[in-house]
């Protein structure tokens, strides 16, 4: 998937967690969910992220380790430790997931357990393809109704 589909994802994640979780400040935690959810694609050289880090993109597998449930596990306690908030490594914890499901509906997939075993779940939406700006634009709609209350 695109930034640009995991960011409209996660900030539909962030929306449907505030009613739940009920953050103090909801801009930080719908910032952090955000943020989470374009995290994984450090891993990828030409990615947003992955071009703030280039050392990270060029030396670990695109959707490998940092595509895994060893890497949301690894990073939400991360940010426990360094925050010491539930709810901060839980909105962590969202958005890193929230990449990680919808990569997981893309041609490309997931290795989910990636160091251990190499086993790769995929979907049938093709990166970049008319399809995936079709669900961003479903996801958009999605996050105005949301918001709105519509």
């Amino acid at each position: 998937m695109l930034f640009k589909t995991h960011i409209v994802f996660g900030f539909i994640v962030a929306l449907l967690s505030l009613k739940y979780l009920q953050p103090e400040n909801q801009i930080l935690f719908a910032c952090i969910v955000m943020s989470a959810a374009a995290l994984p694609d450090i891993d990828h050289p030409q990615s947003v992220v992955g071009r703030k880090f280039r050392p990270l993109s060029y030396l670990f597998e695109h959707r490998g380790f940092f595509h895994s449930f060893f890497a949301i596990a690894g990073f939400t306690f991360l940010v426990y430790g360094f925050s010491g908030s539930v709810l901060y490594s839980s909105a962590f914890l969202l958005g890193y997931a929230s990449h990680i499901l919808a990569d997981a509906v893309s041609d490309g997939g997931i290795m989910p357990f990636h160091p251990l075993l190499h086993l790769r779940l995929k979907g049938f939406f093709k990166t970049g393809s008319v399809y995936e700006y079709i669900l961003l634009v479903a996801l958009v709609c999605v996050a105005v109704i949301i918001m709105f209350k519509i």
